[in-house]
């Protein structure tokens, strides 16, 4: 199945369960949405010379409860670092009768914290379905 299918069929899921991982660290994600739309680039481009984007990508709006992460954010999202991290995503996907893992590698691009929860918004770097 390529990366494509897997992410529409992600996107048309009902009550995914997702946990997003930073490093070894771990957090529930509360409510999630995929969607592909445009980048904010002319060209297909190399990010902070991290990650390669073209001129559409899958976004993801994560909303986590979890504010432990607000701690991570800076590390997270190019800008305040240069050495920023991936974030992963892991769910399960049925496909054929077969529920089978799937993690999403993705990089921050904006981050708003509010007094109950954090959004995290995201592009889709790999998609690893096993």
């Amino acid at each position: 199945m390529e990366n494509e299918d897997v992410l529409v069929k992600l996107s048309e899921a009902q009550n995914l369960t997702c946990v997003m991982y930073v490093e070894e660290k771990s957090y529930p994600i509360d409510g999630i949405s995929i969607a592909k739309s445009t980048i904010p680039v002319r060209k297909p481009t190399t990010r902070g010379g991290a990650y390669f984007t073209d001129v559409m990508a899958y976004k993801i709006k994560a909303i986590t409860q979890d504010l432990s992460i607000t701690g991570e954010i800076p590390k997270l999202m190019l800008g305040p670092s240069t050495d920023f991290k991936p974030i992963l995503i892991k769910t399960k996907l049925r496909i054929d009768d077969t529920e089978r893992p799937v993690t999403l590698t993705t990089h921050l691009t904006n981050a708003v914290n509010t007094k109950g929860q954090v959004e995290l918004n995201l592009i889709v770097d790999t998609v690893d379905l096993k």
